[in-house]
C-alpha cells in the first residue's frame, strides 16, 4: 500500500502495530524524472533491487516480431553475467545459472538458442569477475539507463476502447508520458505526453468496478480514454507527480501569475 505524501511513516506503522498487523516497509523510487546517481552505495543498492525484479519480470523488454535487436542482445548477455557477479558469484556461471540470469520472454524465442545464450554470458565474464558486487549493480543500472522502459511503472489494465469492448494493455508511466503497451511485446500501441493531460477522475461503476478517466488534449479538443484498474488511485497519483515536476520546471503561468487551464491545479483532478 503507497503512502500519500500527507502521511507519515510513525503514524501508519504505529496504527498498523496497535492492530497487531504484520508489515514490511519497502523504499521504492516511484517518480522517474531525474537521472540516476550512480555514486553512492547505498542508493545503487535501493535502485537495484527494485529495478533487477522488474528487469528479470521481462517488463522492461521490447522486442519488434518476437525478435530483439543486436544492441539487446549485447545488453542482455552483458547484463547476465553482472547479476552474476552482483550476486557475490565469483565462477563462471554455468548452463544451469544463465537461465535465472536473463529476462523471462528471452528463452522461449527461436533466434537465438539456450546454448548460444551461455556462451554470450560466459564471453562477458571475465570483465564482470573483475568488478566489486555494487559497482556490478551500478553497470547494469547504466546500462538499462539507455532503455526506452526504463523508470517505467508498471501496471495491468484493460483499455476500454468501447463500451462492450476493452483490451487488455500494459500502461507505462515515465518522464516521457502514459504509455499503453502490447501485452507480449511491449510495443508502444498509444502514448500521450503529460503536456496533453488535463485531468484524471476515478469512476466506480454500480457492481463495484473500479475504472480512471484521462482527460487528454488541448482547451480547444479533447479526448477521454477510459481503462479499468484496481490501481486507479496510485495511477492518478503518479500521472498527478509528473505533472507536478514539468509544471514546476517549465513554469507555466497564465495572466497574472495564475495557472492556467493546463495548470497543475486542473489537471489532474481525482474524485470518487
Amino acid at each position: 500500500m503507497p503512502l500519500s505524501r500527507d502521511e507519515y511513516i510513525l503514524d501508519v506503522t504505529t496504527e498498523l502495530l496497535k492492530n497487531d498487523h504484520v508489515f514490511y516497509l519497502i523504499f521504492c523510487r516511484s517518480v522517474w524524472y531525474y537521472s540516476l546517481r550512480l555514486d553512492n552505495q547505498l542508493y545503487i543498492e535501493v535502485i537495484f533491487n527494485q529495478v533487477a525484479p522488474d528487469y528479470l519480470e521481462g517488463l522492461l523488454l521490447v522486442t519488434v516480431d518476437d525478435t530483439l535487436t543486436e544492441p539487446s542482445v549485447t545488453d542482455i548477455a552483458h547484463i547476465a553475467a553482472l547479476l552474476h557477479r552482483a550476486a557475490n558469484m565469483q565462477h563462471m556461471p554455468t548452463k544451469d545459472e544463465v537461465k535465472y540470469l536473463l529476462p523471462k520472454p528471452v528463452l522461449p524465442m527461436k533466434e537465438i538458442k539456450p546454448p548460444e545464450w551461455v556462451q554470450m554470458v560466459q564471453c562477458h565474464w571475465p570483465r564482470a569477475m573483475t568488478v566489486t558486487t555494487t559497482e556490478a549493480k551500478a553497470e547494469c543500472l547504466a546500462i538499462l539507463q539507455g532503455w526506452p522502459l526504463f523508470g517505467s511503472c508498471f501496471f495491468n489494465v484493460k483499455w476500454m476502447r468501447s463500451e462492450n469492448t476493452a483490451n487488455e494493455q500494459v500502461l507505462a508511466l515515465n518522464r516521457d508520458g502514459v504509455h499503453f503497451l502490447d501485452v507480449q511485446t511491449h510495443e508502444t500501441v498509444w502514448m500521450q505526453p503529460f503536456s496533453e493531460v488535463i485531468s484524471t477522475r476515478k469512476v466506480q461503476a454500480e457492481d463495484g468496478t473500479l475504472f480512471l478517466d484521462m482527460k487528454c488534449g488541448n482547451l480547444m479538443q479533447q479526448k477521454i480514454t477510459r481503462i479499468q484498474t484496481e490501481q486507479a488511485h496510485e495511477i492518478s497519483r503518479l500521472v498527478r507527480q509528473y505533472i507536478n515536476i514539468e509544471q514546476g520546471l517549465q513554469g507555466r503561468t497564465g495572466p497574472g501569475g495564475e495557472h492556467n487551464a493546463m495548470g497543475t491545479q486542473n489537471m489532474t483532478l481525482t474524485r470518487h
